[in-house]
């Protein structure tokens, strides 16, 4: 059942009205309350209880108490209801919603019972990453188990990027273990430490390197023996585990950038494995087809017109590569001879496309990255081949491809962009036609926030306040001025994501308060807030009932506020200047003490009151009438009434039928007399 402190809380809920009307009612409010539970100690201010239609439409919304988790709904209609939790991301409860049929008599709200939401737990996540990367693989299974048991409480397995979570983890102090049936890990164990709130891994797991496998043929047969050798531009050959990294003679790379690695010689079957090989970018080239080694002799450049010439070439076999900024052409194999005095055109065959991330700020809640992972496909997705580039540390970027239709994306990774970092535009299209793309371009969003205030008369000094709902203690306040009734506000530069927009006025009352907001990929506009009366703050000194009139024309000015009640007070009207608000003091003086007197017999009663003051004189009531008395009074006036009535227009016309003789009842006991008095406060009566 409610507690003493919900049962205050709900008298202070009705305090806020600006016409303070204290009398009885017969409205029934029905309140839907209980508790949010926890065994272990959570924060109960960051939940939120929210009563919706059974369409989905948001009828109303409360905090819990910080102390013991206790809510408290109303309800003024009849109906289907859903009544939901909503916790942090992360928490988990049961139940998550309670669906409640209200019809007045019967249902859990009207009979005062409690509905509860249980905690289960809070959430614990993680990464698995590849060695020297930001992101990791999906599928490596993680198990959660209690710190030195070898008891797996929960697994799971990651998601595209190395994400993991387990759900429903109370506090304790777990370790983390990832394993996987072929792939090298570095780090296969972590540990995390859950509190009072969601708790992340102490560090990343990491995988060491991933299998690369081929095999080579000739003519549909394998071929055994044949040496493979690894060259790379991002990896160093400390990084390499599964390979040998002897030096082998003859072999230079035509690219100074790669760096030889090691080499392995496939098998009986004519397949070869470089084993756990880091995350990056590789060359590999089987010893036998080491032509690229040979270099043109003759290095010419072109005119303008892109021709070329080659003098004292002597008979043989050439292999001639162009080089041009920006431009990529193939290697090509010619055959000089006497009858070959003209070459095969070289064609440019890929084109650079370039751009750049603009980042100009950067939310304060994650560290600051230096570097994006940018992506481009073919808008022709039947010809989908993804490729992914990095930006240098000034947000620069390039790619090589092909002429065609192609797609761009900035990749802002989960907890920047959960932070609120968004680019723009998401995509970008670009074609590549006959020369390099070198203006492709991702800035920052950055949202504004605007609305309008209007008041009941001039708005003076207002303040609005954006608060992120998602980064906690992101907060920024607008202190506004204007001598008119309306008045614009805007936030600028604000970040995408959720929020909470308020404007601060404690004593006004406003349609709404508070509003939330959702900045996606775009500017806010037309955000109200709209002034619908005056707060009221009352101190009373007895329990009544304070009713809020409805449909009056809040304005400003001095207001009388009459009290009627079976109480007197000090004043018989207070009044209240909604230019200088303050707390109206209203003490009861006099008390109305109503009483019966029961008796066999028809009496003179008389009823003497004696004060438990000395000093006050006894006060004599009556004789009283007996109520039966009263009644028969009243008859015996109704039917003369009607015979003066009858007398006065005629009605006893020559022939008619005489009237019926009225009777009055009969005067039996038991007799009852009632009185009553008002009292002063603190008198005990005799």
């Amino acid at each position: 059942m409610r507690s003493g402190w919900a049962r205050a809380a709900l008298w202070g809920w009705w305090a806020a009205a600006l016409w303070a009307v204290a009398r009885g009612s017969e409205d029934i409010v029905v309140g839907c309350g209980g508790f949010v539970k926890s065994d272990v100690e959570i924060n109960y201010s960051l939940i939120e209880i929210k009563l919706y239609t059974k369409h989905g439409t948001l009828k109303y919304q409360t905090d819990c108490a910080p102390n013991n988790g206790y809510f408290m709904i109303p309800l003024y209609d009849k109906g289907d209801f859903v009544l939901k939790i909503e916790p942090p991301l992360g928490w988990s409860f049961e139940p998550t919603s309670v669906d409640i049929h209200v019809d007045g008599i019967n249902d859990i709200c009207t009979k005062g019972g409690d509905i509860n939401f249980v905690f289960t737990g809070f959430s614990v996540n993680g990464k698995v990453l590849s060695k020297g990367q930001m992101l990791g693989p999906a599928g490596v299974l993680v198990a959660l188990r209690n710190l030195g048991s070898e008891a797996t409480i929960q697994a799971t397995t990651t998601q595209p990027g190395g994400k993991y979570a387990f759900l429903k983890v109370l506090p304790g102090e777990y370790e983390i273990f990832a394993s996987h049936p072929t792939w090298m890990l570095k780090e296969a164990r972590t540990t995390v430490r859950v509190t009072t709130s969601n708790a992340y891994a102490t560090g990343p797991l990491i995988v060491a390197g991933y299998n690369v496998s081929g095999s080579v043929r000739s003519d549909g047969e394998p071929m055994k023996g044949v040496m493979f050798l690894l060259f790379s531009s991002s990896v160093t050959k400390e990084d390499i585990l599964g390979c040998n990294t002897s030096p082998v003679e003859g072999f230079s790379a035509r690219d100074d950038a790669l760096v030889y690695l090691c080499n392995v010689i496939s098998k009986e079957d004519g397949s070869f494995t470089f084993l756990s090989l880091p995350s990056g970018k590789y060359t590999v080239v089987s010893k036998e087809s080491n032509t690229w080694a040979l270099h043109c002799p003759l290095p010419v450049t072109t005119k303008s017109d892109g021709s070329f010439r080659l003098e004292n070439i002597t008979t043989g076999t050439y292999t001639i590569q162009a080089q041009k900024e920006h431009l990529f052409f193939d290697t090509i194999t010619v055959k000089i001879a006497p009858n070959t005095p003209q070459l095969a055109d070289i064609i440019a065959t890929e084109f650079s496309v370039c751009g750049q991330i603009l980042v100009t700020r950067f939310p304060e809640s994650v560290k600051q990255i230096n570097k994006y992972r940018v992506t481009l496909w073919p808008q022709d997705r039947d010809k989908a081949v993804l490729l992914t580039t990095e930006t240098d540390t000034r947000g620069a970027f390039c790619f090589k491809a092909k002429p065609g239709a192609y797609v761009i994306q900035a990749v802002v990774p989960e907890a920047e962009a959960r932070a609120g970092l968004a680019l723009k535009p998401k995509t970008f299209p670009v074609t590549v036609a006959s020369k390099p793309v070198l203006d492709v371009m991702f800035s920052q969003f950055l949202a504004s926030v605007s609305g309008k205030i209007t008041c009941l008369d001039a708005c003076g000094e207002l303040t609005v306040t954006l608060q992120s709902m998602t980064r906690q203690g992101e907060k920024r306040s607008l202190q506004l001025a204007s001598k008119s009734n309306s008045l614009t506000f805007m936030f600028e530069n604000v970040l995408p994501g959720k929020y909470k927009i308020s404007i601060i006025r404690e004593d006004w009352c406003w349609r709404n308060k508070s509003l939330e907001l959702e900045v996606l990929d775009d500017d806010v506009a037309g955000v109200e807030f709209r002034q619908t009366g005056y707060m009221l703050r009352c101190s009373l000194s007895h329990a009544i009932t304070l009713v809020r009139t409805l449909g009056a024309r809040c304005a400003t000015g001095v207001y009388e506020v009459t009290p009627r009640s079976c109480h007197r007070f000090e004043h018989e009207y207070y009044t209240y200047d909604t230019s200088a608000p303050s707390i109206l003091t209203l003490t009861a003086i006099r008390h109305h003490v109503l009483g019966t007197i029961t008796a066999d017999k028809l009496m003179d009663v008389m009823v003497t009151i004696k004060s438990s003051i000395d000093s006050e004189p006894d006060l004599v009531l009556g004789p009283l009438k007996s109520q039966q008395a009263l009644r028969r009074e009243q008859q015996l006036a109704e039917i003369e009434a009607r015979r003066q009535e009858r007398e006065k227009k005629g009605v006893e016309e020559e022939g008619s039928e005489p009237p019926v003789q009225e009777m009055v009842e009969e005067l039996q006991g038991p007799f009852h007399y009632e009185f009553s008095y008002w009292a002063r406060s603190g008198r005990r009566l005799q």
